[in-house]
């Protein structure tokens, strides 16, 4: 599952919800593979794999003309596109083509994914001037965040440290061997992965995030019946992670306004709870309740009922998005999302743009900020965040769901 990244000046959001293929219908898949001849027979493996993983979908490839009739001759697609980006021969000097010229070859086409299967990166600019919901590609996600679905570079070159190309410069690179200059040369060059290799990986992680999409397109969606509540779980493993808990009062004061709220945690957490509830109340809040010492069922059978679940990043967030319900994850910065992060078809989850996050630390004596994540993410990013994602599901209307922003 890949996450769409949205950063702020102050928070980035992580969102699930991009929409899905819907059930039944074709998926298209545009492959970009502008190589000339050598880089085009290279990348043949993987370009079969792609053809076997999305057997049922329909494949638009987009080539270098030379390469056309061998694309055919290997069925490697169901519809063929000529684009000579490069020139054929990259001495005739002759200038790239604008990457929005492939345009005019796609006219009013859109695509579920887009897929570079070009190892160096001087043809992104191609793969994001056409319209597709998803992107793939062997990227830098930090130069390129637009691209969804990403294998990061390997090395495609072993560089000459400083010491190494000063001994080449004094003519002592012969008598002096090289590892003792630059002694991770040689591991580097065992970490090198071929091209085709790469390619591959790239269609198996194209391939694999398409699988669960399909799957949870075919679950059951269960919208959440009238009257349904929203449980908010305030308490986690750590003190570290958990969000301060006057902004979850204020949060269940306004949420209660709507529809009932029921706050989850242990038996050790019922004091701080009922404090919690009767805080709230006192700023106005609705229907509170609280509910400790569930069993394992219990508590997965709250959930499943659950509209919406709030939660810290604890377990409560991983089952509600994991039994498919409209979750937000408050994380703090010691977990990064992408490692740590609730996977589910419905899941939004907020954390501080701070320079320090993803540091691991989980004792809040130990951080040298203070733990001044925790307070980045404010009530009304939260409210404005739960608006969104409840906007988004289906059968959520005003009339069900009311603006609580």
């Amino acid at each position: 599952m890949t996450y769409k990244i949205a950063k702020h000046a102050d928070r980035v959001i992580y969102r699930s919800w991009q929409e899905s293929p819907r059930p039944g219908s074709v998926f298209r898949i545009l492959v970009l593979k502008l190589d000339h001849i050598g880089d085009f027979w290279m990348a043949l493996s993987p370009l079969r794999e792609l053809r076997s993983r999305f057997r049922d979908a329909h494949i638009t490839l987009v080539v270098g003309s030379w390469n056309l009739n061998t694309a055919v001759q290997f069925q490697l697609a169901d519809e063929y596109v000529a684009f000579d980006f490069f020139a054929r021969s990259p001495k005739s000097g002759q200038k790239r083509k604008a990457p929005e010229d492939i345009l005019r070859l796609l006219p009013d086409q859109a695509f579920d994914l887009a897929i570079d299967m070009r190892v160096p990166d001087d043809t992104r600019l191609v793969l994001c001037a056409v319209q597709a919901r998803q992107r793939a590609a062997i990227v830098d996600r930090y130069r390129h965040p637009e691209i969804d679905i990403a294998i990061s570079p390997s090395r495609l070159k072993l560089r000459r440290t400083p010491a190494y190309k000063l001994l080449q410069k004094l003519s002592l690179s012969g008598w002096i061997p090289r590892k003792w200059v630059n002694k991770s040369a040689d591991r580097d060059q065992f970490r090198i992965l071929h091209v085709a290799e790469t390619l591959t990986l790239l269609v198996a992680r194209a391939a694999a995030d398409f699988d669960e999409q399909r799957s949870r397109a075919r679950e059951p969606r269960m919208p959440a019946r009238e009257g349904a509540p929203i449980v908010v779980a305030p308490f986690s493993n750590s003190a570290l992670r958990d969000w301060p808990i006057q902004n979850f009062q204020e949060l269940i004061a306004k949420l209660s306004l709507e529809r009932q709220v029921i706050m989850v945690g242990r038996d050790d957490d019922a004091v701080e709870l009922q404090s919690s509830a009767q805080k709230a109340r006192s700023l106005g809040a609705g229907h509170v309740e609280i509910a400790t010492g569930l069993s394992e069922q219990e508590f997965n059978q709250l959930l499943s009922s659950a509209a919406l679940v709030v939660s810290n990043n604890s377990g409560a967030g991983h089952v509600a998005a994991q039994l498919g319900r409209p979750t937000i994850g408050i994380f703090t910065a010691s977990h990064l999302p992408e490692l740590w992060g609730f996977r589910g078809p419905s899941v939004s989850m907020l954390m501080s743009s701070i320079e320090c996050r993803g540091c691991g630390i989980d004792v809040v004596r130990r951080c040298p900020e203070r733990v001044r994540c925790k307070s980045d993410i404010t009530v009304e990013h939260v409210l404005s965040e739960i608006e969104a994602l409840m906007q988004r599901e289906v059968g959520a209307s005003p009339a069900i769901w009311p603006n609580v922003a």
